[in-house]
């Protein structure tokens, strides 16, 4: 839970650490900082649309590097930190040693890097974290809220209806974030592959593309409706060009849904990098109507990356 959170924290550390940095051990702390941050699936992702959005070629950063006085306009923060981080590494990959990277002295070359590139950069990126955290915190609060309080009154209503089963859900979810301040999430613009269940925010950095799917064995819904729910996320992304996608899945089971193969950062939400994009699969577990004691052996749904990602096209 909480994980962009814990990631902001992380990312100041790592930076305070950085610029405790002196003469000795400033190529060292510079490589494994950069390391650190291109570990961390999300701010990887991050830093790899920048690098495709503005991309800025190996001889523009030599020109800036050799000649101090040689200036360039950026036209946005986004790009001011595309800049900042190909620089980086450009100094990283290509320069003997960072220390003498720049036609300047020694310690003003340190200066520079640590207050103009490194610490800029992080600015960005922690921005960025804390708009990406909304939206999770909003639906992990939904998810909270309903496994802990409503969700055997939505259950109950559930059971009561025969058809558009995914409609009431769909209401339920709706209204919360409403509640929660999502404009208009009710709002599902029809585009080249069909209707999102949930977009909103959709001008916004931190939009909000999301579909629902049910997990219940009684009706026949089982993991094929993941699958399918994962593809039309993948294609609803493309269709509005954005780079995160939800997947909510309703458990009405006492299954435990197990999504193997793939890798991930072991933090909630399930998080699942594809085609250079993110997506998030959050369960929301509806089967709580009977105790943990009396439930007997747990059983497991496991559905391969392989099988998740089999009806993208």
């Amino acid at each position: 839970m909480f994980y962009n959170h814990q990631l902001r924290t992380s990312l100041q550390e790592w930076r305070n650490r950085f610029l405790k940095s002196d003469f000795d051990t400033f190529n060292n702390k510079l490589k494994f900082l950069f390391d650190k941050i291109k570990g961390e699936p999300i701010i990887n992702n991050l830093l790899a649309d920048l690098s495709s959005n503005f991309p800025f070629p190996k001889e523009t950063i030599k020109k800036i590097i050799d000649d101090r006085n040689y200036e360039f306009e950026f036209k946005s923060e986004e790009e001011s930190a595309a800049f900042n981080f190909q620089h980086i590494i450009y100094i990283l990959e290509e320069v003997k040693d960072p220390r003498y990277s720049f036609n300047m002295g020694v310690k003003e070359t340190l200066e520079h890097i640590k207050d103009n590139m490194v610490t800029p950069l992080f600015e960005y990126l922690h921005d960025q974290l804390d708009e990406i955290s909304y939206v999770l915190y909003i639906i992990e609060k939904y998810k909270l809220k309903t496994e802990w309080f409503t969700g055997k009154e939505l259950i109950n209503r559930y059971k009561q209806i025969k058809s558009n089963f995914e409609n009431l859900l769909e209401d339920d979810l709706r209204l919360f974030l409403f509640e929660q301040g999502i404009d208009y999430p009710f709002s599902t613009p029809k585009s080249t592959s069909g209707r999102a269940d949930i977009v909103s925010l959709i001008d916004t950095k931190d939009p909000l593309v999301l579909e629902i799917k049910i997990y219940d064995s009684e009706k026949g819904y089982r993991k094929d409706r993941i699958i399918s729910g994962f593809a039309q996320i993948v294609k609803y992304s493309n269709d509005y060009h954005k780079n995160t996608g939800y997947l909510v899945v309703f458990n009405l089971d006492a299954t435990e849904i197990i999504i193997t193969g793939a890798e991930t950062d072991k933090h909630w939400p399930n998080r699942y990098l594809f085609n250079g994009k993110t997506y998030y699969i959050i369960f929301i577990n509806l089967n709580n109507d009977v105790s943990a004691s009396k439930i007997g052996k747990l059983k497991i749904e496991n559905i391969s990356f392989e099988e998740l990602t089999s009806e993208v096209k």
